[in-house]
């Protein structure tokens, strides 16, 4: 996997993963836990994508992918480049297993209209390169919370 991102974004893949216990994901509630483990203590010094690669079985992997330094609105470009390389690496650990995202920020001001857009945008293009259909989590630096299709609608 490439660690630059077309359009901006400075992606990090970490492997430090191995003597964190995670359990096997197979509802949002075991998702939400698996976040909850990995990026608790909240508090973001920049704007994120983290994403992981679940197995068929529901394994997580031992890798996280975070893509720091995001811009305040969506970039397409950069999306399209990190679903690329999600795809490949899902490829490699297991075609028929699965990505989960989550945005995150710095900041305590609850769910803005910036952080739908960017549910939005990173919802699409995780169908658009068939990367699982897990709701996309959000976190700032005092909530986690997984994205509704209530909230997408609005």
């Amino acid at each position: 996997m490439d660690n630059e991102l077309d359009g901006g974004g400075d992606l990090r893949r970490s492997w430090g993963m191995a003597s964190i216990p995670l359990p096997d994901v197979h509802t949002s509630a075991d998702l939400e836990l698996v976040w909850r483990r990995l990026v608790e203590p909240l508090g973001f010094g920049s704007r994120q994508v983290f994403a992981i690669v679940l197995d068929r079985d529901g394994r997580v992997q031992p890798s996280i992918v975070n893509v720091t330094d995001c811009p305040a609105a969506p970039d397409g470009r950069m999306l399209v480049s990190l679903a690329r390389s999600l795809r490949t690496v899902l490829d490699e650990a297991d075609p028929d297993g699965s990505v989960a995202l989550l945005w995150a920020r710095p900041t305590h001001a609850g769910t803005r209209a910036s952080d739908i857009q960017w549910v939005r945008a990173i919802t699409a293009v995780t169908r658009t390169h068939s990367l699982g259909e897990w709701p996309v989590h959000t976190a700032d630096d005092s909530v986690l919370r997984v994205m509704s299709p209530d909230d997408l609608a609005a």
